[in-house]
């Protein structure tokens, strides 16, 4: 069987201070990382170094990035920043310390950021006996028991005679690993580590992509200002290229934004997550694990490390218990600023106050707006590693539906992979979002209803207006508040055609109902009707006000009469039988035809009318452009 060409692999290197990360790197690849002056001149590593190195294994040729970070405690945000996209851990031990504090920080670092594979170095063995060799392998076994790591290769080394250097390079060839990663298809994200100018080309910003790939010539923007940069070129490990994805270190060629203007913890991102950049904050659904004797309660501040970024932010446990329960704990964390966090994103968490790593995490659910995120208490069985199809689900909680953009931020998904998903889930695409069948359904049945309902104690009206019926079905929507409107529409529209239901307008209505007069009104429309039956001698509003009916009936049935057709507004407070404007136009078209014009008194004479009604009548024809006024005559349109 043909394996998969693995052409891209990121080396994390890990350890105490002064245990050798630096020299052994050196001694691996021939670069020396620490690139700082005071880096050189005090022999510590103060900030990320960068170096490759060039394998040749069975599946196929690998240039691997080494990320060198710091060791010491001062620098562990700088050590967190190096350690996103890393797929492989070099982890360095000095065979004369041993075990030290930052070893295991370290550890728990690696072990809470998900990295399975690694090899242990003992380093200095050129300084000690054999039997401390031995010694310290122990304790480093010891160490690794019980986590993800155990069983990982311990190899003893010496950077000053060399012994050891090739095999640990054979060691390093021979677990690596094959194959590309998770998050390849995902959005767009390059976490942004160095950011510098290059004369002749401009800004240059580096870093390891997190996820998704970006191709010469893309846009995208920088969060979290919101900039628009586009990507002018690119290289990995030194060698231009014309796409860089998940697992990749990259140097990319932007314009659009000064490098003044970008530093750590900035990050480039796909446009679709630009709208991130808008928020105040941001609230985290995750699954947290602690290090062990870690004590966390619930509203305690802590420093989230994500990918080069970090923000303050409180913490919530869904079961109360805090950090003491055991295995993962399932809770929310409420970020001070926003971090461009995703569903599957690894981050690491610090007691700012103690200045120490208290535990890590992983986000299940990132809520972007409000509306889509539940009660923590209300969350019936937290999703540990749930595919994309429970996801769905989870992320609609029940709702008749959300905005595909929202949902596709939510499950960081893109959208072309979201319909795939949606089959045998209940749920579907209609316009610009993700409907929920079952809820639909209980929705429509609700609207029919409604709208029989409406028909029944409003027999005179054509239809219920679409805002009413939006407003009686709103809480059934349980939707984001924002998506409410256009979901209830989209439901509507489902009905239309289906089910007997008609559109006019605003105005919904069964197609078979015609509105009709009912019991007393059926009273009031023929005392109406004779207040008009006297041709062009029209009833004045007060007449109609003095029928022996209540006011508000005797308008509504005179509403009814008018959207009817019996009833003609001339203007305001002024109206007509239909019957008498139909004959007034009949004589006014026989006229014109005739005579080529007309005036108010001639139309007043062919109407044995009154002056005014006739001038009303014509202004009105005027209104519906079948005359034409210029001066005292009209004349046909």
């Amino acid at each position: 069987m043909t394996m998969k060409t693995l052409n891209y692999c990121v080396i994390g290197t890990a350890g105490h201070i002064d245990h050798g990360k630096t020299s052994l790197v050196r001694a691996l690849t021939g670069i020396d990382t620490d690139r700082l002056p005071e880096e050189k001149k005090r022999g510590l590593t103060i900030d990320l170094g960068f170096a490759h190195l060039d394998l040749d294994t069975k599946e196929g040729r690998v240039r691997a990035a080494i990320v060198d970070v710091p060791g010491h405690e001062r620098f562990i945000r700088n050590m967190l920043a190096g350690t996103t996209g890393i797929d492989f851990v070099l982890f360095v031990v000095a065979a004369d310390d041993g075990v030290m504090p930052q070893t295991r920080e370290h550890l728990d670092i690696v072990r809470l950021l998900g990295i399975r594979k690694g090899i242990f170095a003992v380093t200095k063995k050129d300084l000690v006996s054999d039997e401390r060799v031995a010694e310290v392998k122990t304790g480093v076994e010891s160490l690794l028991k019980n986590t993800v790591l155990e069983g990982s290769p311990i190899i003893p080394v010496s950077t000053v005679t060399g012994d050891g250097i090739e095999a640990l390079k054979d060691l390093i060839r021979q677990n690596i690993g094959i194959g590309g990663r998770a998050g390849e298809d995902g959005f767009f994200r390059l976490p942004i580590d160095r950011s510098f100018t290059i004369k002749g080309f401009g800004t240059v910003v580096t870093g390891t992509v997190a996820s998704g790939s970006i191709r010469k010539g893309d846009e995208a923007v920088c969060f979290p200002g919101g900039e628009r940069v586009k990507v002018r070129g690119m290289q990995s490990l030194y060698r231009e290229v014309d796409t860089a994805s998940a697992g990749q270190r990259a140097a990319l060629n932007i314009s659009g934004v000064s490098h003044n203007e970008i530093r750590r913890g900035f990050t480039l991102a796909s446009p679709e997550l630009k709208d991130i950049a808008l928020l105040k904050n941001l609230s985290l659904d995750c699954s947290f694990e602690f290090v062990e004797g870690a004590k966390v309660k619930k509203g305690q501040l802590l420093k989230v490390h994500h990918l080069t970024d970090e923000s303050l932010a409180t913490i919530r446990f869904q079961n109360k218990k805090g950090s003491a329960a055991c295995g993962k704990v399932f809770g929310r964390l409420k970020l001070r600023k926003p971090l461009l966090a995703l569903r599957g994103d690894r981050f690491i968490l610090r007691d700012p106050a103690l200045n120490s790593t208290v535990g890590g995490g992983e986000v299940a659910w990132p809520y972007f707006s409000k509306d889509l995120m539940p009660r923590l208490e209300d969350i019936e069985r937290p999703p540990h590693g749930d595919g994309l199809e429970d996801g769905l689900n989870k992320a609609l909680n029940n709702r008749a539906g959300a905005d595909i953009a929202s949902l596709c931020l939510m499950l960081n998904v893109k959208r072309d992979a979201l319909a795939p998903a949606l089959k045998d889930t209940g749920l579907y695409i209609s316009g610009g979002y993700v409907l929920n069948s079952k809820k639909v359904g209980e929705i429509k049945g609700r609207a029919l209803e409604a709208i029989r309902e409406f028909h029944s104690l409003r027999p005179m009206e054509p239809g219920i207006r679409e805002e009413e019926l939006f407003k009686g079905l709103k809480n059934l929507l349980s939707a984001p508040s924002n998506d409410r409107t256009g979901i209830f529409r989209e439901i509507i529209d489902g009905l239309i055609g289906d089910n007997g239901i008609k559109r006019e307008g605003s105005i919904i209505r069964l197609s078979a109902y015609r509105p009709e007069a009912r019991g007393e009104d059926v009273k009031i429309e023929e005392a109406i009707r004779r207040l008009f039956s006297k041709g062009f001698v029209p009833p004045l509003p007060e007449e109609v006000a003095k029928l022996p009916h209540g006011k508000k009936d005797i308008e509504r049935v005179f509403s009814y009469m008018q959207r009817n057709g019996f009833i003609v507004k001339l203007k305001e407070g002024s109206f007509i039988s239909t019957d008498a404007l139909k004959i007034s136009k009949e004589r006014l078209l026989t006229h014109m035809k005739a005579k080529g014009s007309i005036k108010a008194a001639e139309f007043r004479d062919l109407l044995g009318c009154g002056r005014k009604l006739a001038i009303e009548i014509l202004e009105y024809f005027d209104k519906e452009k079948v005359t034409l006024r210029a001066g005292d005559s009209r004349t046909l349109r």
